[in-house]
């Protein structure tokens, strides 16, 4: 009467152990692969305005930029969805302006891909925070006398604006702005937001 019940429990043993052979347990955390943002706050990180016929620089205060981008204060995207699992960004205003994109993450870099501007923000992953990088850029170039009539490029995208590259196309350097109502404006933004 024992050995059956022995055999009994050697032979439920034996099938429990073959059916583990194949699974190998990990015990580190599987990582997050879909992250959503929230806005919260921006910030302007410099504005920089070279004017006039000696091209002088200075640094006008925010307000300054009311005058070429009224709608800097709010991004146009409430909410930022990033999918690590399709290397994707999607940019939420909850209308036609929804907008998403291929991208790449290079150290906390986010960079669209197929795009010759490329980076859009910072992926912070430890704090779960985004920032969304912003540029505002204008040149205005008054008429000259060889017939070069008056020329204005006004634009914003995202990434950021440094001085190489505002100076190398309508202007050269400051040195090129010969008359009074000559300009050279750019500012960067920075826009936060937070895990959901």
């Amino acid at each position: 009467m024992k050995y059956p019940f022995y055999a009994a429990l050697i032979s439920l043993s034996l099938i429990s152990c073959g059916n583990n052979d194949s699974t190998i347990d990990d015990p580190r955390p599987i990582d997050k692969e879909v992250y959503q943002f929230e806005y919260k706050s921006y910030a302007v990180k410099g504005i920089i305005l070279y004017k006039g016929s000696s091209g002088s620089k200075s640094m006008p205060e925010e307000s300054y930029l009311n005058n070429y981008w009224s709608m800097y204060k709010e991004p146009a995207w409430k909410k930022i969805i990033l999918n690590l699992k399709n290397n994707s960004i999607q940019l939420v205003a909850g209308n036609s302006a929804n907008v998403t994109y291929n991208i790449k993450i290079v150290n906390d870099s986010v960079l669209i891909s197929n795009n010759t501007s490329g980076y859009i923000g910072d992926f912070n992953k430890e704090n779960a925070t985004f920032t969304l990088k912003r540029t505002l850029r204008y040149i205005k170039r008054e008429s000259r006398n060889n017939g070069d009539g008056l020329t204005i490029v006004q634009n914003t995208s995202f990434g950021t604006t440094e001085y190489d590259n505002m100076f190398g196309t309508l202007f050269t350097a400051p040195s090129d702005m010969t008359k009074s109502e000559d300009q050279v404006l750019w500012s960067n933004i920075e826009y936060y937001y937070q895990k959901l």
